[in-house]
């Protein structure tokens, strides 16, 4: 199962804007959030029982199945948040990647509803961390979070970027899989990192041209970075 919170088709952006998708430079932004304190999250998400349960392949299918009914509700709640942000972006990049995340999480939980048999997403019942995430999503790409300091929907794709490398560094990680895990799939699905640095390269290239306050940024990028770990970190403990 690829990561629903990813865009899934981040090369319809790179060939539409020309994007790079080669590492971002070591003294980016990107790698700025990375070592303030991204990494040591990651390590910590690379560490839980869900995360090592891929890894070995022994990881209950209950869990893995509870854990991505959750995000059928989380990606509900985000899509409509996502279009609103991108309404109110001015510049035509940033708007097509906050479109292309609403468009994927549509799709993701239009089809997770009919592979898990559910009407429609008002079935599940999405864990806590889920609804924490989905909260900060939504103040954030509605512009409400930090007293409006964070209006600038700059700061909604920056937020972005740890599900976006997340996910990819932790399959890098578990790789290669055995021909006989049962999550192998999984790790082999989500081992790229492309999109996540067009995404960060754009950013870097934004603000050439726009003011940013890097410490919101970085606590903005570690809320949503801890999350992700959160998000993790609570997929075996029983509802």
């Amino acid at each position: 199962m690829r990561n629903p919170r990813r865009l899934h088709d981040h090369k319809l952006l790179v060939e539409k804007h020309r994007l790079d998708t080669q590492a971002p430079a070591a003294d980016s932004l990107f790698w700025r959030l990375w070592q303030g304190g991204g990494s040591e999250l990651a390590q910590k998400a690379l560490a839980t029982g869900f995360v090592q349960g891929i890894r070995t392949g022994s990881l209950d299918p209950r869990s893995y199945g509870a854990f991505n009914v959750s995000d059928i509700y989380y990606c509900c709640q985000g899509a409509n948040d996502f279009g609103d942000a991108a309404r109110r972006s001015r510049d035509p990049v940033l708007q097509d990647f906050l479109l292309h995340k609403q468009q994927s999480y549509e799709k993701y939980y239009r089809v997770a509803c009919l592979e898990w048999r559910l009407a429609d997403p008002k079935a599940v019942l999405p864990s806590d961390t889920a609804k924490r995430y989905s909260d900060f999503e939504r103040r954030l790409a509605k512009g409400q979070m930090e007293a409006g300091k964070a209006a600038d929907p700059i700061y909604t794709l920056i937020a972005m970027l740890p599900c976006e490398y997340l996910w990819g560094w932790l399959a890098q990680q578990l790789s290669p899989a055995s021909d006989t895990n049962l999550y192998g799939p999984w790790i082999s699905s989500n081992a790229c990192v492309a999109g996540a640095f067009a995404m960060g390269n754009f950013i870097e290239a934004y603000l050439g041209n726009h003011d940013l306050d890097e410490g919101l940024a970085r606590h903005l990028y570690l809320t949503a970075m801890e999350h992700e770990y959160r998000n993790f970190e609570g997929a075996l403990q029983q509802p």
